[in-house]
């Protein structure tokens, strides 16, 4: 009985249970909508200028008892010269699509000033 619970773990972690894999297409519509979401999520608890999405750098996605998203987003703070700064996120969206910020943080890279 242990070793089939055992070899039932591994199996679930291969197929696709807790390994993080690359999002292939980081402009869906879905995965933009939960960078989006992050993005107002921050906005609502954060104490300084409001931040505005401008793309996602990277992502990845993994299925473990709903679908958890980690991003690398582009955002602006229009307020302070429109210099691109990258926050890191994750966000578990569950089976019935409700959504939780786990975490949001800024990265220290930043990236090129948007000129308009």
């Amino acid at each position: 009985m242990t070793t089939v619970v055992v070899i039932l773990s591994t199996v679930n972690a291969t197929i696709g249970g807790w390994e993080w894999e690359p999002i292939k297409n980081l402009k869906d519509e879905h995965v933009q909508e939960i960078a989006e979401y992050a993005v107002q999520a921050y906005n609502m608890i954060s104490n300084s200028f409001p931040i505005q999405l401008v793309k996602v750098e990277k992502g990845k996605i993994r299925y473990a008892g709903g679908t958890n998203y980690k991003l690398v987003v582009a955002a602006v703070v229009p307020e302070t010269g429109n210099m691109v700064k990258l926050y890191e996120t994750i966000v578990r969206e569950n089976i019935f699509n409700a959504k939780k910020v786990v975490y949001f943080r800024q990265l220290f890279k930043s990236a090129p000033t948007i000129k308009n």
